[in-house]
């Protein structure tokens, strides 16, 4: 087995609780990380941060990692959405369009890496804030996953779901072989299991971790997870 450092966070355009505006300070928290890849949500300008700063290119130079982006906004003066941020060499890539209605554009990274030899799949998705949205939302990610089964298969991301008992953790569970799902929301004082880590396909999760610091409380809303993957 291979092991796979990764994590997810959702970073909150850079703008963290102090109301300071310090991709900086987002960059740095990365670092420390050290993962092989992480997903973020929340990436680039959208009523917060700087308006027409680069944030995907601002951590791709900070980070020494790779910066795929995945906006789900696009606007004269920046985009926004969803970033994977990866060492590992990326075999493809694309996005998917999970906006449903006329509800916030919502979508999610769909990728192939290489990890020693063997390719894992990896989706980073960002999930609506109603239910019935993040029903079909989920419903889309299971079905993409079922169509390559044979692909070890990670997929994680701010999944804006809270209750235990939800139908849609259910189907995901259903579908996915474990889960790292930390307390990680809000920052100050974290209660909320909103930013999850789930593997299928042989992958298994060992050990997991939400990380909390002074650097991280201030950073963001969201505390990053991370987790360590045994890849077959």
């Amino acid at each position: 087995m291979a092991a796979l450092a990764v994590a997810t966070w959702n970073i909150h355009s850079c703008v963290g609780l102090d109301a300071r505006f310090a991709p900086d300070r987002v960059a740095q928290v990365i670092r420390d990380l050290d993962v092989d890849l992480i997903g973020l949500q929340e990436v680039g300008w959208h009523h917060r941060g700087e308006s027409g700063m680069d944030q995907f290119a601002f951590l791709e130079r900070h980070t020494g990692l790779k910066a795929y982006a995945g906006p789900t906004k696009h606007s004269e003066r920046a985009h926004y959405g969803n970033a994977l941020l990866t060492r590992l060499p990326v075999h493809a890539m694309e996005t998917i369009d999970l906006s449903v209605g006329k509800r916030e554009p919502r979508g999610a990274i769909d990728a192939v890496v290489g990890v020693q030899g063997r390719e894992v799949r990896v989706i980073i998705a960002h999930l609506g804030l109603d239910p019935w949205e993040r029903a079909k939302q989920v419903g889309d990610i299971v079905s993409r996953v079922a169509e390559r089964p044979e692909l070890p298969t990670l997929f994680m991301g701010d999944l804006n779901e809270w209750t235990p008992s939800s139908p849609r953790l259910r189907r995901l569970a259903e579908s996915f072989a474990d889960v790292a799902n930390p307390r990680s929301f809000h920052a100050r004082m974290p209660t909320l299991r909103l930013d999850r880590i789930y593997v299928t396909g042989g992958l298994q999760i060992p050990a997991y971790e939400v990380i909390r610091s002074v650097l991280t409380r201030r950073a963001s809303d969201h505390l990053p997870v991370r987790a360590t993957l045994a890849v077959p």
